[in-house]
């Protein structure tokens, strides 16, 4: 496992082995669909799947569960297995990362798996610079990032840093109350919309440290993509900012 001088954050401290095996159970099936109200297989899968390429960078990565059923269903569709088919896992966790190479390489041994110790809020290690990659995610993650909404943008420049010319971002993140697009800006919602258990449910992740997004501002978050790419989709479902960015812009890459 390849590792750069990394601190875990009380986010990412969270993810012990028991955490992880309950991961894909309580986040993924339950919270997905009925707190934050953005069911995992009808928004977050589709879209990773949609955009998974031979040559795939992973940001945040929990359990591994996205790509392994990408890889599964990409498979099924075409009727054969990618032979060439790579995967870069980055994470501050080292359980995340034997979690999620463990799971891909028992359902896909033939695939290449490559983790990476490293916190994607500053600029990627070296050894993810090198051959460029056509598409990358970052899903459920920007909420579990400390900092205000900007320094969490960040991760969009290191990510487009080491994309292709075509490449693809897509992610999601869970915001700390509820939103609204008026006049293509977003505003925030009433806090009844939100909804009561929704509400406790934040303020306890954000006490916990689970969380740290009570002041996340999809504005910001889609003003930093557009930065960083030529095209930019947003939407928010329920309480989840999805994005999808294409085509880093040259300009902003060679700044770096």
């Amino acid at each position: 496992m390849a590792a750069t001088a990394t601190t875990l954050t009380r986010g990412t401290k969270q993810y012990t082995p028991l955490l992880l095996s309950l991961y894909d159970a309580v986040v993924l099936g339950f919270s997905t669909s009925f707190i934050w109200r953005c069911p995992t297989r009808k928004f977050l899968l589709p879209m990773f799947v949609e955009n998974f390429s031979e040559r795939h960078l992973d940001v945040g990565v929990g359990t591994g569960y996205f790509p392994t059923e990408a890889i599964s269903r990409i498979a099924l569709s075409q009727g054969v297995m990618r032979t060439n088919q790579h995967l870069s896992l980055v994470d501050l966790n080292p359980n995340a990362l034997e979690s999620a190479k463990r799971r891909v390489n028992s359902k896909h041994s033939n695939v290449d798996v490559c983790c990476v110790l490293a916190d994607a809020a500053n600029p990627l290690p070296t050894q993810l610079q090198g051959i460029p990659y056509d598409s990358a995610s970052c899903s459920l993650l920007l909420h579990c990032m400390p900092g205000p909404t900007a320094a969490k943008s960040r991760a969009f420049k290191s990510i487009a840093h080491v994309l292709s010319r075509d490449g693809v971002l897509v992610g999601s993140t869970v915001l700390g109350k509820a939103w609204e697009k008026v006049d293509g800006r977003y505003v925030p919602k009433p806090d009844i919309q939100t909804g009561r258990f929704t509400s406790s449910i934040l303020g306890l992740y954000n006490r916990k440290g689970i969380f740290d997004n009570c002041g996340d501002d999809p504005q910001v978050f889609e003003d930093a993509l557009r930065d960083e790419f030529e095209h930019v989709e947003a939407r928010i479902v329920g309480m989840v900012f999805l994005f999808k960015a294409k085509g880093p812009r040259r300009d902003r890459v060679a700044e770096k």
